[in-house]
């Protein structure tokens, strides 16, 4: 009997220890792969994390060469039309041409990046529909009630929209914030966007950079032809004083019964959006920034300053 025990156990045993080696190797192996996909988490983070700043420096720099194009636009003129410098877009430039004399590195050599300007005063200012003091701006409630028209919403939410606003103490910074208010919904916010924005002070409509819509909304009784025929004639012939005006009225047909409000309009803008798309890897970084200019020195003595900048990435296809 005896002699058939010890080969039965040390069979045992050996099993034992085969199913514990194999236990062994096993969590070894989970260790080591977590181990691995550890690392390569943290590789991609740090590849991440480089990739954004280096976007970010990229933007920046649009940024702060829009800026540069804009304090040197208002040392050569007084008025903003389409026809300057500052209105010429940036489209899919290489960051290597920008750099041929530099060493940079070579995930940067195939970034492209796209940008432009545009005159936030083209659009209308949603908080001319107040005062300072929050108390409701009659005339900017009557130029938004016409845009409102224009758009073919109802004009009547131009007072809404003021009164809500007043009574509740809304903070109004962007142009969604409307989203809490009766008579505003997802698809009238996004036609709202071509055509009105949101500035930190109440501002003038610059009659150069307007699209018809707005500029309907700017003079009462002005005619759909009169406002196309002025997008037209002002491509040859700015409008470079608000006399000037007058006279790009009367080449656009526009009839007198056409009324001026000089708190209104201008020719020249104070506040401007630059935009930046910096294309990296597999993503899309797109940024907008609202951008102050001032005839005289602000902070630091500096003549633009970015109000506020806001950043989003998309995956590529």
């Amino acid at each position: 009997m005896p002699h058939h025990r010890y080969p039965l156990r040390r069979q045992s045993d050996h099993g034992s220890a085969t199913v514990t080696a194999l236990i062994v190797v096993g969590v070894a192996a989970i260790i080591i792969a977590s181990l691995m996909w550890r690392q390569q988490l943290q590789i991609r983070n740090i590849e991440t994390a480089r990739g954004r700043m280096q976007v970010q420096w990229l933007q920046h720099g649009m940024i702060d060469f829009a800026r540069l194009v804009l304090t040197q636009d208002q040392r050569t003129s007084t008025s903003d039309h389409l026809g300057e410098a500052w209105a010429l877009p940036l489209s899919d430039s290489k960051v290597a041409d920008f750099l041929k004399n530099v060493d940079i590195p070579d995930e940067l050599q195939s970034v492209s990046v796209n940008g432009g300007i545009t005159d936030a005063q083209g659009l209308f200012n949603l908080t001319n529909l107040w005062n300072t003091n929050l108390q409701i701006n009659p005339n900017g409630v009557l130029e938004y009630s016409r845009l409102l028209n224009v758009l073919g919403f109802n004009p009547n939410l131009a007072q809404l929209t003021a009164q809500a606003v007043q009574e509740k103490q809304m903070v109004i910074q962007e142009i969604h914030d409307l989203i809490g208010i009766p008579g505003y919904d997802a698809s009238t916010i996004r036609v709202l966007r071509s055509f009105v924005t949101v500035l930190p002070n109440n501002t003038t409509i610059n009659v150069n950079t307007a699209p018809a819509e707005v500029l309907m909304a700017a003079f009462t009784g002005l005619s759909r032809s009169s406002a196309n025929a002025i997008v037209q004639n002002r491509s040859n012939s700015p409008a470079k004083t608000l006399e000037d005006i007058n006279s790009l009225l009367t080449r656009s047909g526009a009839g007198t019964n056409v009324t001026i409000d000089a708190s209104l309009v201008n020719v020249n803008s104070q506040f401007w959006l630059a935009s930046t798309e910096v294309k990296l890897g597999s993503g899309i970084f797109k940024s907008t920034s609202l951008i102050q200019r001032s005839p005289s020195p602000m902070a630091l003595g500096n003549y633009t300053q970015v109000v506020w900048n806001r950043t989003n990435r998309i995956l590529s296809e």
